[in-house]
């Protein structure tokens, strides 16, 4: 009984002489990739224990700022043994909502080192006693390529350019056949863009000659998050078409085509190639 009594004045006395954990700094950050729209960040939680004994990482609440916004969360995957006397480096997991970052991707796109704050409150027991350790530091990330490749996969997503509407008007010279249609352009993006360049080739649905192609003639700007639609005007010249048709598109009367193409978005100085693929039918 003594013992257990002695042990216990030895825990209070030395915990009322236990000194609070130090928050040093933030380390090694670095970014593992995306997956599932959240942006991976690891990094070393920087503490010093000035104690002659372990102290104990229990839990710790951290979130990561960009202008103020809270954009994402730290993880500590385990509780963490802080060695006595001793400067620690405590891995810690970041996830980066993109959605979060999207009204902000005109100035990430063009940084090499863009300011986060990481800011927390950390859970460190001693002994009897607990310690409530507080971080606010700044960190430094290339977001420049991140978030070009966010914006490439954005525009490249199925139905951001896409065939809407078909009319034909047969020209005087009965050879030739004006295809009209309109290309959706659909913008999901928080940034103006200007669509520099499209150019579009038509083929029959089962043959790989062209029968008609269609170029951009002048920029088209296109407003964030907005819907534009962009006039074409094929030709199709009637005789090469016959040649290559079987006989099917008379009882049909009906000829399907397919579409492919490229268009070239500038944003910024920055220019993006994205592929077009698209079918439509021509009713007869």
């Amino acid at each position: 009984m003594k013992k257990i009594i002695l042990f216990v004045l030895l825990a209070i006395v030395a915990a009322s002489c236990s000194k609070k954990p130090e928050f040093i700094t933030i380390e090694n950050v670095a970014i593992d990739g995306i997956k599932d729209s959240l942006l991976m960040l690891h990094m070393d939680y920087v503490v010093f224990n000035p104690n002659d004994v372990k102290t104990t990482l229990k839990q710790s609440g951290m979130e990561i700022f960009y202008e103020n916004t809270s954009v994402g969360k730290g993880f500590l995957d385990q509780q963490i043994k802080l060695a006595p006397n001793d400067t620690i480096k405590v891995p810690v997991r970041f996830q980066i909502t993109l959605q979060k970052l999207h009204q902000y991707y005109g100035s990430l796109l063009k940084s090499d080192s863009t300011i986060f704050q990481v800011k927390g409150n950390s859970k460190i027991s001693f002994m009897l006693n607990s310690f409530t350790l507080v971080m606010d530091d700044e960190i430094y990330l290339n977001t420049e390529k991140i978030i070009h490749e966010e914006i490439k996969k954005n525009l490249g997503q199925e139905g951001n350019f896409k065939i809407k509407s078909v009319k034909a008007n047969k020209l005087p010279s009965l050879s030739k056949t004006s295809l009209q249609l309109k290309v959706e352009t659909k913008n999901n993006l928080p940034l103006d863009y200007e669509i520099h360049q499209m150019k579009l080739h038509f083929f029959l649905e089962k043959d790989d000659k062209v029968v008609a192609s269609w170029e951009l003639t002048s920029p088209v700007h296109q407003n964030a998050l907005q819907t534009t639609q962009i006039p074409v005007d094929a030709t199709l010249n009637n005789f090469d078409l016959l040649k290559q048709l079987d006989l099917n598109w008379l009882t049909k009367k009906k000829v399907n085509f397919k579409v492919s193409g490229e268009v070239e978005i500038k944003i910024q100085e920055y220019t993006f190639n994205i592929p077009i693929k698209d079918n439509l039918t021509y009713a007869l």
